[in-house]
């Protein structure tokens, strides 16, 4: 039988932090609990109440499933300072969260004993649980959801962080709006986005350059944006020997933006790592992961692969 309750507990500095555990019948708990952790400013339920549907799977597995809202948000306590929500999500791959993570395992173990964790969360909450598994072992795999590895700058700074993906799908649409006299309206009025226009059509002199000589595609940017604490974090847990299992969405810059601005730029470190993680990417799911389809596909992998890392009693 599955148990939903309330539960609260103090974070370091003393915030009351609220949130909902599901428990599993005890003749099927794997003493695992996973930690759901808030996608950004959103709270403990998940977009589309997708945390209630990721508990409703995996607690009669025997996973414990631990969701809470982080001060400043939700029914916790605290206040956030930031005007802009670029500068709210930067602070959460910077590690906001640590400690707020760090004190619901706290909670856990010293009420259930539960001492070991998967980190999981869509976004944020992906993030959060991999910057605390850098710093806390017990946090021993990470299921990410699309999981964020460069920081936000804003729409003025949106085409410094373009993937090579994203120009080539952006390039059909914008070339086709050379034959559009709103389009080029707009363009001579200075309403369009100038600094996009022009890395696709560098990019597209680019590849018309290398064709003649060379059927691969154009070498990747030397410049890495990828969020500076990212590496390292990832990393430990690679080296650490702790599994991962990240799930992307085809319609989301995050897959393009892993595999470019960090597999790319770290190949020889994690050439001999790369059995530890798996990547799978659901090919038309948005970032949130809306459609029930898309949902289902993401839980049928999850439970494979969790029950390979935590066989059943």
């Amino acid at each position: 039988m599955i148990q939903a309750r309330c539960v609260a507990f103090a974070n370091q500095s003393g915030q009351l932090l609220h949130g909902i555990l599901h428990e599993p019948d005890p003749a099927t708990a794997r003493a695992v609990c996973i930690l759901l952790l808030s996608p950004g400013i959103k709270g403990r339920v998940g977009p589309h109440r997708l945390y209630l549907k990721i508990a409703e799977r995996l607690v009669p597995l025997g996973f414990h499933v631990l969701r809470f809202d982080y001060y400043g948000l939700g029914d916790s306590e605290g206040e956030l300072s930031e005007i802009f929500l670029a500068d709210m999500y930067n602070s959460i791959q910077a590690g906001r969260y640590i400690g707020d993570t760090i004190a619901a395992m706290d909670w856990m173990q010293n009420t259930l004993g539960i001492r070991r964790f998967v980190g999981s969360g869509l976004c944020g909450g992906s993030i959060s649980a991999l910057a605390t598994a850098q710093v806390d072992s017990r946090i021993d795999c990470l299921l990410g959801m699309g999981l964020p590895t460069v920081l936000e700058g804003g729409p003025e700074n949106w085409a410094r962080i373009l993937t090579r993906q994203q120009i080539v799908s952006l390039r059909g649409s914008y070339f086709g709006k050379l034959a559009d006299p709103k389009s080029l309206l707009r363009f001579f009025r200075g309403k369009s986005d100038y600094k996009v226009i022009w890395k696709i059509v560098k990019q597209w002199i680019a590849d018309r350059r290398a064709a003649p000589k060379t059927n691969v595609e154009t070498p990747l940017s030397e410049v890495d944006h990828t969020n500076p604490l990212f590496a390292s974090a990832f990393m430990a847990m690679l080296e650490s020997s702790r599994p991962m299992i990240l799930f992307f969405s085809g319609a989301d810059r995050l897959r393009y933006q892993f595999a470019e601005n960090f597999e790319s730029h770290h190949e020889a470190r994690i050439r001999n790592l790369r059995h530890l993680y798996e990547v799978h990417l659901i090919p038309n799911a948005n970032h949130v992961f809306s459609d029930s389809t898309w949902v289902a596909e993401l839980l049928e992998r999850a439970e494979r692969w969790l029950n390979v890392r935590y066989p059943s009693r």
